[in-house]
């Protein structure tokens, strides 16, 4: 680089980096904070200044709040975000709602509220309490929570009385056998002491109920609607128009496979219709898990997550919502009756050693993982070299196939002429390298 333009090159870095590192403007505004059901849990995002329309899910029970909030945009995920630390004002008022399949329109007061998943066999167990019902769910987590510490108080305290009779025996054992005396009698002392147990962890939740706070609550059916928010004194507050669209799942129960590779663990891939076929060298076997899954416009589905989103409105994409509850894989193989495998809790364990990696072993509670939970449950499904196709279908818990739960799995095996296909595969570049040659030549000529 020349002296002149060493000069240059070191302003434009300059500005580069002060222009990168400059803190992103932050500018008051109005919005709505919204919580929404998208099938499978909640998702919060909130409709900006510059935001005209919201969109929630038909039917289902969606929370809404108004407030000032300082709103940003953050080139680096290249999205809006709100600085709620440091300015977060939440307004009273009502909320004025009309068109759809509303004759007239209707206002609607804050509720107050909480939200909850239990826990079950399986994730998706959703509650939602209103007004007094969500004081008491709140309070009856509180009380959980308190007897789990009170608990785990109790624990430290035996804990520290055990480890002190523990070194009291110790030293006094260690005393008596240097004076030559018998220790017999300290020492079956010594045996039988046992550790106090450690309480678990409450198992009620999955999520637990979140501090009960007042919202407008809609549950409202399929339609175009039109929002704004009156403060206490019945004025419009400025700003506060939007459209509000809710939608529904074209399709439902369709069933998706999780397919997790037993040499990848942490790269499962999902197969969400039927015409999807898997494929695979044979060389690990399958652990696969059946799921639910909806069906919904991506461009609502995606701003209904995050109001700034894009998406397509002419798409329709597949939501995974759960794993099918007490679900059978039917395994057919070619020429083979048909087998039908069952759900078992597996645990993944790293490998020792220079290869590093995973494997997935059957989960032993008594045993090696004795105090631990499984890492999955699934349907583990041998993959023979020799057999190049196999089916699978879902079944539900009587036995019978689950409607787009059927999937085709092929076996490839690496490529006999290996040695003809990379020579098809570089003839193109021959001929080019040839041609160039030759044009070389002539204009050299």
């Amino acid at each position: 680089m020349s002296a002149r333009l060493k000069p240059l090159a070191a302003a434009l870095l300059l500005t580069a980096g002060l222009a990168f590192g400059q803190a992103p403007v932050r500018r008051e505004q109005f919005i709505y904070s919204i919580l929404a059901f998208n099938g499978k849990d909640y998702a919060a995002t909130f409709a900006r200044q510059g935001a005209d329309t919201l969109y929630l899910v038909a039917d289902v029970d969606n929370f809404l709040t108004v407030r000032n909030a300082f709103v940003y945009f953050w080139p680096i995920t290249q999205d809006w975000k709100t600085d709620t630390s440091v300015l977060n004002v939440p307004f009273t008022g009502t909320l004025e709602l009309s068109g759809g399949k509303l004759k007239e329109p209707r206002i609607l007061t804050p509720v107050r509220y909480t939200y909850y998943n239990t826990r079950g066999e399986y994730e998706l167990n959703w509650q939602v309490a209103t007004g007094e019902e969500a004081d008491k769910a709140w309070q009856k987590y509180q009380e959980v929570m308190e007897d789990y510490y009170a608990r785990v108080q109790q624990y430290s305290l035996a804990r520290g009385a055990y480890e002190v009779m523990l070194n009291e025996l110790t030293l006094r054992i260690t005393r008596m056998r240097d004076q030559g005396q018998d220790v017999s009698r300290l020492v079956e002392v010594l045996q039988s002491l046992s550790s106090p147990k450690e309480p678990e962890y409450p198992r009620d939740y999955l999520v637990p109920p979140r501090p009960v706070e007042e919202a407008f609550v809609l549950a409202l059916p399929v339609g175009e609607y039109a929002i704004r928010f009156f403060t206490e004194n019945g004025s419009v507050m400025e700003g506060s128009e939007r459209q509000l669209v809710c939608f529904r799942k074209r399709r439902a129960e369709g069933i998706g496979l999780e397919v997790i590779p037993g040499d990848k663990w942490t790269r499962p891939v999902e197969s969400t219709t039927p015409s999807s076929v898997l494929y695979v060298d044979g060389s690990a076997d399958l652990y696969v898990r059946p799921f639910f899954e909806q069906e919904y416009n991506d461009l609502y589905y995606e701003k209904m997550q995050r109001n700034d989103a894009r998406g397509n409105p002419n798409v329709m994409k597949w939501v995974r919502i759960q794993q099918v509850p007490q679900a059978g894989i039917r395994l057919t193989r070619p020429g083979a009756p048909s087998q039908v495998i069952q759900e078992e809790p597996f645990f993944v364990e790293q490998v020792k050693g220079a290869a590093l990696g995973y494997r997935i072993v059957p989960f032993d509670p008594q045993g090696a993982h004795k105090d631990r939970e499984a890492s999955l449950r699934a349907f583990h499904l041998p993959i023979p070299k020799k057999e190049p196709v196999l089916r699978l279908a879902a079944l539900d818990k009587n036995g019978n196939p689950l409607a787009g739960g059927e999937r085709q799995v092929r076996v490839v095996g690496p490529a006999r002429a290996g040695f003809v296909a990379l020579i098809l595969a570089l003839l193109p570049l021959a001929v080019m390298a040839a041609v160039l040659i030759g044009r070389s030549r002539r204009v050299g000529s």
